[in-house]
This record gives C-alpha cells, structure tokens and sequence, in this order.
C-alpha cells in the first residue's frame, strides 16, 4: 500500500501548483473580458486607435502580419546565367534600384491664357546621352464641348546646359493653340515625360505628374496685362556658406536707396541665412521691402552652383507679372552709375529693349580700381555696364529664360 501511494503527493503538488498560477492569471483574464464588452459601447471615435497608424486597420492579427511585412521575392525574379545551344554561356543582368529622377518639380506658372512654364531639375545623363519627351495635357475639372482635354508637345529648355552635374535645369514651355482655362472655370496641367528607352532600350516608360491644380474661380486674368506693382524686383541667387550679416546689411540698404521705394528683393536661403543674418533682414521683411525663400531643400539635388538657375528662373516666372524690370545678380556685388544718374534714366533709355546685360568692373581689395586697359576710353554708353553676370528684364508676351551668360540667353 505504501509504495502504491507514493506518487500521489507529487501528482497533487503538480495539481497544486498549477492552480497557484491559475488564480495568478485569472485576474488579468476578467479584467481583459470586462474591457472588451465594455469597449463595444465606446462611441466609434473612441474606438477607432487605429488612425494614428500609417495603415489601414487590419481585421485581424493575420491581416497585421501581412500589412507590415515584405512579401519574401520570387524564386525567378533574379537572372541566371544559362547555356544554351552550342555550349554558349547566355549572361544575364539584373537592374537594382534608380540612379536619378526623370524629373524633380520646383513649380510651374502660368504665362497667359494659353502657356505655362514648367520649372524643375532633371537627370543630366538622360538629357546629355539621349533626348526625352515632354507631353502637355491640359484638363479641365468639366470636361464639355467648350472646355476639352487637350494635348500638345513641351518644348525643353536648358538655361544651365554644359554646366550642370547629376541633375541640369529644365523648363518646360506649354503652349495651347488656344486659351485653356482661362474663363475661371479650372482644371489641370500634366506632365508626361517618355524617356525614349535611354535607361533601358527593353522599356519605354513614361513617368507623369501634375504641374499645376488651378481650381474654379482662382484665375485672376487681369494680372497679365495690368501695371506691375513695382519698378525693379531682384531675383536673388541662393544665398549659403558664413555670411556676413553687416555686408548683407550693406548691401541691401545701399540698393534700397538705389532703386527706391518702388523695388522688391526676393532673396533664397540655400543654407546661409544664419540667425544673425535674419536679424538683418527681419525689418526690411517687415517693411515689405524683402521676401526671403526657403529652399534649402534643393541641396538634396547635386546641380550646379546650388541649382542656381533653377531658383532664378522660378524667380523670373513666379513674378514676371508684379515688375517692370528684374535685376539679375549676387550679393557680392553692387550697380553703380556714375554722375549721380538715376537707374530709370538708363532703364528709360533702354525701354526698347526686353534684355540686356552688364559689364564687369572688379573692385580693388584696396578700394581703389586700377583699369586692366589704362588706354582706354570708356564711353558713355559702357559706363552703364558695370557688373557681370547681371541680367536686366523687362517683359513683353515673349517667352523668357534666363541662361548662363550674355551669349546664350534665351528669348522665345
């Protein structure tokens, strides 16, 4: 008898034990039962946790599973070398990845009832080794026998060709035989771009984006032919690296006096607007002298010169409207005209003109300009062009870019 009941204290102490644990675990097991009949009648903004969630909410755990993680690859999606008929080796290569956007959007604008201009940033290979096309599609928000969907091809223009690096400028003129839009009633502009199978000559992909939403009622045509607002605007290049705030302190007080009270400067931080250059700038924001620019998301895109010309020519189009003149040129840089001649009498005198540029003429560092030619006379008229690389515009119907140098700017 003894020996028959010896394992009986070792199977009630297992009972034992695991109803210990059973009581530890019960608690926690109403509570749980006890929220879920209680969450039933929560109101249903209450119960819907999932919307601070990235995904849809998954109906059950399984579904969870299956949303976050990635479905494992093909067994064939890779490649294999194979041998084929006659013992030769058939090499095959497999494509990873993307080495650069077809195309980056900084904005589009338009310039008149029937063209628009398309402003962003693009792979230099794919333009310099092949040649994409731009398709425009204009579509209005009511599709009637008045107002239709209309395509036309984009022509492409390259204000920094030669000089860009991984990415170059693009703008895109869109030019409709007729107004599109233009009634306030609204619509879309896309864009196709069809690389022509430059990447891949298997693949002949087009990649489309909208370049502008215009909606019902937003258009305000009268801007197009009314007085611009100001006289002068300039278009300022990126600004980055340790500026000086007293220099850009100068600097703008100088050209403020210069062009007076009818002049706007338009200025891009590419990274050097620091807090003590901000403090400099803040009251001539305040007092509507200054509109400053963020965009130093652009550094993000290996361009030329901080994408220079992609900021300038965004510049040109986003305000070609509001001025009679725009002025091209860095904050290193100063216009001067001797005699104590008024900038509008050389504007004046050029008013034939919708562009034209300005001659160098460096600054000593011991403030003192020793002429390069000492026996040359310089005329009247080259006296008025003082600084290089400054472009001066003025606007009429044409469709304007602004390039590189003197010799390549564009005039459509």
């Amino acid at each position: 008898m003894a020996e028959d009941n010896e394992p009986l204290p070792i199977v009630n102490g297992v009972v034992s034990n695991f109803a210990i644990e059973l009581k530890l675990l019960l608690p926690p097991l109403l509570f749980l039962s006890s929220l879920v009949a209680l969450f039933r009648f929560f109101p249903s903004s209450a119960r819907n946790l999932t919307a601070c969630t990235s995904f849809p909410p998954p109906s059950s755990a399984v579904d969870l599973l299956t949303t976050t993680a990635s479905p494992p690859p093909a067994a064939n999606d890779k490649l294999q070398h194979t041998v084929v008929e006659g013992g030769v080796i058939k090499r095959n290569f497999n494509c990873y990845g993307s080495a650069a956007y077809s195309f980056i959007l900084m904005s589009a604008y338009r310039g008149g009832g029937d063209t628009f201009a398309v402003i962003g940033l693009s792979s230099k290979p794919l333009h310099l080794f092949s040649n994409p096309t731009y398709l425009c599609q204009w579509i209005p928000h009511n599709t009637t026998e008045i107002h239709q969907n209309i395509t036309v091809a984009g022509h492409k223009i390259f204000p920094d060709w030669g000089y860009g690096r991984v990415y170059t400028v693009v703008v895109v003129n869109c030019t409709f035989p007729f107004p599109v839009g233009h009634d306030g009633t609204g619509g879309r502009l896309l864009i196709h771009i069809t690389a022509t199978g430059s990447g891949d000559s298997n693949l002949n992909l087009t990649d489309t984006f909208e370049a502008l939403t215009e909606s019902p009622g937003s258009l305000n045509t009268s801007r197009f032919d009314s007085p611009p607002k100001y006289e002068y605007l300039y278009c300022g290049s990126p600004l980055y690296g340790n500026l000086s705030p007293q220099r850009i302190r100068e600097w703008v007080a100088y050209h403020v006096n210069f062009f007076g009270r009818s002049s706007h400067f338009v200025l891009h931080d590419a990274g050097g607007v620091h807090r003590e250059v901000m403090k400099v700038l803040r009251p001539w924001i305040e007092k509507g002298f200054v509109t400053l620019h963020d965009v130093k998301d652009e550094e993000r895109f290996d361009g030329y010169y901080h994408n220079q010309f992609l900021i300038v020519n965004d510049c040109l189009h986003r305000y070609r409207f509001m001025t009679r003149w725009m002025f091209f040129f860095d904050v290193d840089e100063f216009i001067f005209v001797p005699n104590k001649t008024p900038i509008k009498t050389v504007t004046d005198s050029l008013s034939e003109f919708t562009q034209f540029t300005i001659q160098q003429r460096t600054m000593s560092n011991k403030l003192c300009y020793q002429d390069d030619n000492a026996g040359k006379a310089y005329t009247r008229y080259e006296s008025h062009k003082l600084i290089f690389d400054i472009v001066l515009v003025t606007f009429s119907n044409d469709f304007v870019v602004i390039s590189i140098d003197s010799g390549t700017h564009h005039l459509l």
